[in-house]
């Protein structure tokens, strides 16, 4: 008996960007995305019903819910994951964690030619000159762990030796300044739900699920709130 091809609603907040997506095989069938910011909360619901009718789904016809984990932001991840648990829950169906930056290394590795001494460098935007980051292989494979990283003109000299090295997501515009070695290429990669089709289709294969009851969004770092500003 062949192994069922799964059909998944995909959220993706953890940046300015929010989108969700529903895919069956690893292809996308359809895809909401709004880039207004600070509106998550308002707007996740009304976008994935609007998916579920413009597709011809329902929320229980899926088979997993996927959702982006981290790192990014405090809110959107809080808001991305509490409505992904909220899901699971009401229809009993699986939750599958994607890393953001493994989303951008995956469209990345998608869509440009890269050859096998490549690396993609996905950076999303933390405070002043820090971004999120880690490195990957060609293919989108992990090689580094996820760090919080201040940016200096000699942080990836190894690896810009060695080969090009792809800088993509948002935090990559105020890293470009910085690093002006002839390997580094800048390119625009997005964490879309559509690019967590395939890697949460291979997720769902291997049952690799994540505990509802315990599950939290990879914040990396801890939260810390701003000064209230006074009149």
């Amino acid at each position: 008996m062949s192994e069922k091809e799964p059909l998944i609603l995909l959220v993706e907040t953890a940046t300015e960007l929010c989108s969700v997506a529903l895919s069956y095989r690893g292809e996308i069938l359809g895809e909401e995305i709004s880039r207004e910011p600070r509106s998550h909360a308002s707007l996740i619901s009304v976008m994935t019903i609007k998916l579920m009718e413009k597709t011809g789904y329902t929320i229980p016809m899926c088979d997993a819910v996927a959702v982006s984990h981290g790192p990014g932001s405090y809110t959107g991840l809080r808001v991305g994951v509490s409505f992904a648990k909220g899901i699971c829950y009401a229809v009993s169906k699986p939750l599958i964690a994607i890393g953001t930056l493994d989303i951008i290394a995956a469209m990345t590795a998608g869509t440009y030619a890269l050859d096998n001494s490549s690396y993609i460098v996905p950076m999303i935007d933390a405070r002043r000159m820090e971004v999120y980051t880690a490195t990957y292989d060609s293919k989108g494979k992990r090689i580094k762990d996820v760090e919080a990283l201040v940016v200096k003109e000699d942080s990836f000299d190894r690896l810009l030796e060695s080969g090009e090295l792809f800088f993509c997501g948002d935090g990559s515009v105020k890293v470009k300044p910085i690093i002006r070695h002839p390997n580094a290429r800048f390119v625009e990669a997005e964490p879309l739900a559509s690019n967590m089709s395939r890697i949460a289709t291979q997720i769902y294969k291997t049952k690799k699920f994540e505990d509802l009851a315990y599950f939290e969004p990879f914040y990396l770092k801890e939260f810390i709130a701003g000064k209230p500003t006074t009149s």
